[in-house]
């Protein structure tokens, strides 16, 4: 029988509130590597992570462990994760770091302006170096966010999915279409608006749930077909069983398109199909894995491949295949195959340049 592995996994988010993606990613991470080995989590804001990794290294804490397992945040690291990486690079002991943003690197979408910013950005930049340099692989949800950041060793790890059971006396209302995310310039709100505005066309029944931070709702008034509420962690679930298709609806830019949201794996574990707008790595992975539709960012494209999901029965079957096929557990193992050393002093799986 194999030691079990000491597992160290460092979280740059604090996790009291699961009301954010990353948040997210890193609790079904740890639960996932609960199972692979003995885990210890050290997840926390900036400084509370700092205080908390300084006790636990004067306890010895790097001592007791096998390999580590870091969700970076798309903002710079502190000083002090910075000086733990190092001390980790300099025990060899196996380190992989999840890069899951980079959007400092596009410049013209998200303008770094006034010389607060542009220290920031600066910081980053050297974030991201200290990643490359002493980190064992660096993880990426999309191979053209790995193509953007670089790295010596990197590996695809896209997000996971937790399966999950609709309650007692569950009904899906037949036409009726799901977003749950942002209100920004680059989310496609009014594009969804727009199209379900033509979806109505054909299913005047249609119907479209929003699920957003109340700063930012959409202005009112809207339609009386548009439901508009605030909802996180399990109190999104009513509304994802009770809906038919989600959409991630976000318009052609250059940093959509290396994008992977994490909410799109969390639609899937509710057997809804998807519709995703093109182009982009998502868009190609629904079409591959024939969960959904990819059309053009157009009112007229979105609101046809609505329609043809909502038109078609069934999509239930195919959605599960794919679910169990891309579980948290599934992503926890290949972090362990890659960080684990082998007997002959290989590491297992496929990376990703």
């Amino acid at each position: 029988m194999k030691p079990l592995r000491r597992i160290l996994l460092i979280g740059h988010y604090p996790l009291d509130r699961l009301d954010r993606a990353p948040k997210v990613r890193i609790f079904h991470m740890a639960r996932a590597l609960a199972r692979e080995g003995c885990l210890t989590v050290i997840s926390g804001s900036r400084r509370e992570r700092s205080r908390w990794l300084r006790d636990r290294l004067r306890e010895g804490l790097l001592d007791r462990v096998d390999l580590v397992y870091i969700e970076s945040a798309s903002s710079t690291a502190t000083f002090t994760d910075l000086w733990v990486l190092w001390r980790l690079a300099r025990r060899r002991t196996p380190v992989g770091i999840f890069v899951r943003d980079a959007y400092q690197r596009f410049p013209r979408l998200y303008p770094q302006t006034g010389w607060k910013r542009q220290i920031m950005k600066y910081l980053y930049d050297l974030t991201l170096l200290g990643y490359r340099r002493w980190a064992t692989v660096l993880f990426f949800p999309t191979a053209g966010l790995s193509r953007v950041v670089g790295g010596r060793m990197t590996a695809l790890l896209p997000p996971g999915a937790f399966p999950a059971f609709p309650p007692p006396g569950w009904v899906r209302n037949t036409a009726q279409v799901i977003y749950v995310g942002a209100g920004g310039p680059h989310d496609g709100v009014s594009l969804l608006l727009e199209a379900m505005a033509r979806v109505r066309r054909q299913i005047p029944g249609a119907s479209l749930v929003l699920v957003m931070r109340p700063e930012e709702w959409p202005r009112e008034p809207w339609p009386d077909w548009v439901h508009v509420v605030s909802a996180s962690g399990d109190e999104l679930s009513p509304y994802l069983w009770s809906s038919t298709v989600a959409v991630i609806p976000r318009p052609h830019t250059a940093y959509n398109e290396i994008a992977f949201p994490v909410k799109l794996m969390d639609y899937l574990a509710h057997g809804l199909p998807v519709v995703v707008t093109e182009p982009g790595e998502a868009a190609q992975w629904v079409k591959t894995q024939q969960v959904g539709e990819a059309v053009s960012a157009t009112p007229d494209a979105l609101a046809d491949g609505l329609v043809r999901v909502m038109m078609r029965e069934n999509w239930e079957p195919r959605v599960r295949t794919v679910v169990m096929e891309n579980t948290w557990e599934h992503r926890a193992a290949m972090v362990m195959a890659l960080l684990s050393p082998m007997s002959d002093g290989t590491r297992e799986a496929h990376l990703g340049r």
